[in-house]
């Protein structure tokens, strides 16, 4: 059984339709992790709930492996995740009052008091600490 002429453009015309958007797509996440990567805002960290914190530089080739990964996490599945960039000269008193002694590094914070911390780019220990295992 042949499909129609028709019926095989429509096929096709979906097909790309479908191919451009999710390539839109993946090159709209890549700008909008690149944005958040280099954002130096000043944070201030919110304790009052249950949160993952990456503490990050913007320069850090480590930090970099693993931020598109943590973005998703955030904003995709929407997890409680602060992004903290030590390379704003305001966020680094957080250096000294969560003892960050190397970057990437995430903290699981129940209620403001750390539960669990993690320092690297594994991403199955990173996954443990957003969920708070």
């Amino acid at each position: 059984m042949q499909l129609k002429k028709e019926t095989k453009v429509k096929i096709i015309a979906v097909s790309c339709a479908m191919i451009f958007l999710l390539f839109a797509g993946v090159i709209g996440f890549n700008q909008h992790v690149s944005h958040e990567l280099s954002q130096k805002n000043i944070v201030k960290i919110k304790t009052n709930n249950d949160s993952t914190i990456l503490f990050y530089r913007d320069d850090c080739k480590s930090c970099r492996s693993i931020f598109s990964y943590t973005v998703m996490k955030k904003d995709l599945f929407r997890k409680n995740i602060q992004l903290v960039n030590t390379n704003q000269p305001k966020n680094r008193h957080y250096i000294a009052e969560y003892k960050l002694t190397e970057v990437p590094t995430f903290i699981h914070l129940k209620y403001g008091k750390s539960v669990e911390k993690y320092s690297g780019t594994n991403i199955e220990k990173i996954d443990q600490i957003i969920r708070g295992d």
